[in-house]
This record gives structure tokens, sequence and C-alpha cells, in this order.
């Protein structure tokens, strides 16, 4: 079978040896009227030799064809392919809605009304339907069910569940919002992977209802929302939780680290270390 630049060059010959011919037949119209006379003095030997040239490289092209007859199909999947992947790499670089918008920008403390709003919806919608919905692990203790369908007796194998009153608890807040990020960047976005779903599940969503669990084992306990005692003055109460015991003693704390350190170097030229 010829090559790509066989097969080229015989194209390219076949229309040189027709624009040859087109232009001797042009010629021979232009004589005058007396076509016999005309044929006799005109030398066809050229233009017969180019007609047969025509037959033999169309012969030889008919055979090409059926030579590559056998790779039609492979090509046609071939151009398909290809085709698919060029989609492909376009959706990637458009990015799926969902990707357009910010996954992670939940933090609480920098937001206006506006972004606040907005995740709260997000956040309170997919407990409802996701957390509580789908897993059952927000609401009412499962032993306040099992209790009333197995004669007051905890249903063997109960889990523990977040209480309802979760979002009146900044931790849980944080926690569940990290948690919904995740999980939406898993299941609504490219992001995610069957091994990323599965890790959600086996490390992500049992160490936040662990922990959640715990922090909110009094509203558990008594069925609903038990407030902490400094939760109406954070700032004031004595038990309320701080990141410093002692502002004065700390500030003595950090002077007595820093006089024992290197004072920094000079600024210039870094000095050679070999």
């Amino acid at each position: 079978m010829a090559t790509e630049g066989g097969l080229a060059s015989q194209l390219f010959a076949l229309a040189k040896d027709l624009a040859k011919v087109e232009k001797d037949v042009a010629e021979l119209g232009e004589r005058d009227n007396n076509v016999q006379a005309t044929l006799a003095g005109l030398d066809l030997t050229p233009v017969q030799e180019a007609i047969d040239h025509l037959e033999e490289r169309t012969a030889g092209l008919q055979e090409e064809v059926k030579a590559l007859a056998p790779f039609r199909e492979g090509l046609t999947a071939l151009t398909k392919a290809v085709t698919q992947l060029r989609k492909d790499l376009e959706a990637l670089a458009a990015g799926p809605a969902e990707e357009k918008l910010a996954v992670w920008d939940w933090s609480w403390d920098g937001m206006d009304k506006a972004e606040a709003g907005d995740a709260w919806a997000t956040l309170v919608k997919w407990v409802r339907e996701v957390l509580a919905g789908q897993y059952g692990w927000v609401g009412p203790p499962a032993e306040f069910f099992s209790q009333a369908s197995f004669g007051g007796q905890p249903q063997p194998g109960a889990r523990p569940r977040i209480p309802a009153c979760w979002y009146r608890h900044r931790e849980a807040v944080i926690e569940l919002s990290a948690l919904c990020q995740e999980h939406q960047k898993i299941y609504k976005t490219s992001y995610g992977t069957p091994s990323r779903a599965l890790d959600w599940h086996d490390r992500y969503a049992p160490g936040v209802m662990r922990r959640l669990t715990s922090a909110l084992s009094k509203c558990a306990t008594e069925k609903g929302h038990v407030s902490d005692l400094w939760a109406d003055d954070p700032v004031n109460h004595p038990h309320a939780p701080r990141g410093i015991d002692n502002d004065e003693q700390l500030s003595t704390w950090i002077t007595w680290d820093m006089n024992y350190r290197a004072d920094p170097p000079a600024p210039g030229p870094v000095a050679a270390t070999s």
C-alpha cells in the first residue's frame, strides 16, 4: 500500500494531467469550423498519452482506496473518539455550573449578610435532605423511637444522632459546614470520585458525628436544646471558653521567649555559607 505522501503525489499528478487535457480540448475548440482539417493538423499524441496516464492513475487510486477499506471502520471510530475527547476537554475548560461558584467560601466570621444568608440556606437544606433525610444522622435520639417499638428497651445497635438543635451550637455549625461543602464537591462537581465518596463516609462523616454527638450530649440526654452556661455572655462569663487565660501573663511569657532568641541578620548581601 502506498504511503500518504505517495497517494498525495498521485492526486497531484492526476490533477496536472486533467489540466493538460482541458487545455488541449480548449485549443481544439478555438480552431476553425473545419474540424476534420483541424484534427488532421493537430498532434493528438500528447492528449492520448494524458488520457492513458489518467486511466492508469485512476486504476491505481482505486486499488489504494480498496486497500484502505479494512481501516475505514477503525478510522471512523478514531475520528469519533477524537471528537468526543475535544468535547470533554472543552467541558473541563468551561467547568460545570457548580464549580463556577466558590466551593469553599464559608468562613463564617468574614461573611456579610448576603453571604451568610446563602450559606445558611445551603447548610439547612443539606442537613434536612441529606444528613437527616438520607442518612438519618440528625434528630431525636434513636432510643426515643426504639424504646416505643421494643417495649421500653433500647434498640440493639442504635447509634447516637446529632441533636436537631445543632444550629444553636457554633461548633456544630462550623463542622457541619465543612462536611456539607466536601459532600457538595464530591457529588456535584468533577472533583468527585468513588474513592473520595468512600473517604467521606469512612473518615469525614464519622469524625464529625463522633465529635458533635459528644459535644451536644446534654441536648441528646434531655431530648431538647441545653444552652451552655456562658452562651448568653461569652465575654464576661467565668466559664466561657478562652484562647488565653491571662493576657498579662501572656505578654510576660512572649517577652521572655523573645529575649532568648537571636537577632535577625542585618540587611545586605547574603553571606557565603562555604
